[in-house]
């Protein structure tokens, strides 16, 4: 498919909207959006994404028609709500999640993905005059329970939509779009795997940093042995054996010793996170200028300046922590108010708040680069137990690492978990891209949901349109497959060897034990 004169004309508009120029994957992203029925778009955090979704925003104003943007989280919706309010006005953009109602009339409405399931449900009428449904962090399909809310999406929304899907980089991603694809038509792909700014990996031993790999991407042996040593000793002394060897403090004063702040160091709750900041002030971390401060507590004045409210500015005001802010010290959880977090990410994007302590929900669409990232754990609770972070996982956390145009290197540091070995670091850092796996599962809310618009017959058939269903039908055919050339490698084998004299061959159970006792054998 070819784009046509008027497509080139409105890309070219906008274009001059934006304060920089496009990247290669954004112009194919933006032209396959007018010659697909959608485009699903896999690159790396920070790398740009959000442009193809400030396109289809461009294009629906410029048409009078609406669209929806989608995040999984009511923080990441509110942060997004707020920057495209700034971009094109109040009266363009609405807000509605499960606390929020904003000019829910607007052209360009942000909304969580279960708000937007429920619509579908119960008011399809509100979607005739969409014509673009952004579904950002498009991977949480992978997330358990909550990923199966964006295949009912994907499933149900009316066909007039085109999906804009934002995803980090996974490595089923064509599977992904096949998929799609049997329910809404053509499916664009556009797939980045380098990151705008080269990344560094750091290992955190004794609040020193140890390089994990060196200038050719090869494991930097010195740091295996090192931390292989300390495993060692740790299981010699089992009483030291939970005991974190990093201080979070000299942490941070190694990496402003080493020039790289400004960070984000990840806790993953947020009581750990305001725990840490309360160290910070019992021992007096001052990581400012005194011009610095003088500009942050401008800013601060500036900001409170938009509170009309007295009352308001005074709850404010009491919930500031000023001596830490004016130090360059904050942090960033989904416990904030939506007032404060903001000022703490404008603070944190204009390079005057040095250390942000946060949750991984700042991992995830939140426009907060920094030069070093911080993993505080290596482990993270996932509703059962404490596995140790996935190679996708890892990769989502350190996007942040490395600010696009001003760090020619971003630095991740992982801090030593004494539960875990090095040999799983390893494993994470070399692994590959996340793989995305189905975790559709049909709920009581669901079935009553479908059934009470459609008919039993109509629900099972959208039972059967799943991505799970999808991804077990291929995982099929791949048996069939393998065992069709199985069977065909067997009657090869059994014209060469048709039996003995007596007619006897092998049975089926013969040939299996040998292989068990070969196995045996070997080990």
């Amino acid at each position: 498919m070819t784009v046509t004169a008027d497509a080139s004309a409105r890309l070219e508009a906008f274009r001059r909207t934006m304060p920089f120029e496009l990247d290669r994957f954004q112009v194919e992203a933006i032209e396959k959006m007018g010659t697909h029925h959608g485009v699903l778009v896999a690159a790396p955090t920070s790398s740009g994404k959000t442009v193809v979704a400030d396109y289809a925003i461009f294009e629906a104003l410029e048409d009078g028609v609406k669209v929806i943007y989608t995040t999984p989280l009511k923080a990441l919706s509110n942060q997004k709500f707020r920057d495209l309010k700034r971009k094109y006005g109040e009266s363009y953009i609405g807000l509605v999640t499960g606390e929020h109602t904003i000019n829910e009339q607007a052209p360009a409405v942000v909304m969580t993905t279960e708000i937007l399931r429920n619509l579908i449900y119960e008011d399809p009428a509100r979607l005739r005059e969409v014509r673009y449904v952004v579904l950002d962090e498009i991977h949480y399909i992978d997330d358990y329970p909550r990923g199966a809310v964006w295949e009912e999406i994907m499933i149900q929304a009316p066909d007039t939509i085109r999906f804009v899907g934002l995803s980090a980089t996974i490595s089923n991603y064509q599977q992904v779009v096949d998929w799609m694809a049997t329910h809404r038509g053509e499916m664009g792909t556009v797939v980045v795997r380098e990151r705008p700014t080269e990344l560094k990996l750091w290992l955190g031993m004794h609040s020193q940093l140890h390089p994990l790999f060196d200038e050719k991407g090869n494991v930097v042996r010195a740091t295996w042995d090192r931390a292989q040593e300390e495993r060692a000793t740790e299981n010699h002394l089992p009483r030291h054996r939970h005991l974190d060897n990093n201080n979070m403090l000299r942490v941070i004063e190694e990496l402003n010793r080493r020039s790289m702040l400004p960070a984000i160091y990840f806790i993953f709750s947020r009581r750990g996170c305001e725990e840490a900041l309360q160290r910070c002030t019992v021992h007096g971390l001052d990581l400012t200028t005194a011009a610095e401060k003088d500009q942050i507590a401008a800013k601060v004045a500036e900001k409170m300046a938009e509170v009309a409210d007295a009352d308001e500015a005074s709850l404010y005001r009491g919930m500031l922590n000023h001596e830490l802010l004016a130090q360059g010290i904050a942090v960033h959880h989904a416990g904030l108010l939506p007032f404060l977090k903001e000022l703490v990410e404008e603070l944190f994007q204009t390079g005057l708040i040095k250390v942000v302590f946060a949750t991984e929900t700042l991992a995830l669409g939140i426009h907060m680069p920094a030069r070093s990232v911080v993993i505080s754990s290596f482990t993270k609770f996932d509703g059962r137990g404490f596995p140790s972070l996935t190679s996708g996982q890892l990769a989502q956390l350190m996007g942040r690492a490395g600010r696009r145009g001003i760090d020619k290197v971003g630095h991740g540091v992982i801090l030593k978990d004494p539960e875990v070995d090095i040999g799983v670091i390893y494993e994470a850092a070399m692994g590959e891209d996340m793989v995305v796996q189905s975790k559709f599962a049909p709920t009581y809310n669901m079935a009553l949901n479908l059934l009470r618009h459609r008919s039993m017959e109509e629900a099972e058939k959208l039972m059967e349109r799943s991505f799970g269903q999808f991804q077990r039908r291929e995982a099929a055919q791949l048996r069939r497959e393998e065992l069709a050339n199985l069977e065909e490698r067997l009657r090869d084998v059994e014209s060469v060897f048709p039996g003995d004299a007596r007619g006897e061959q092998c049975k089926a159970e013969e040939i299996v034990q040998y292989f068990r006792d070969e196995a045996a054998l070997r080990t």
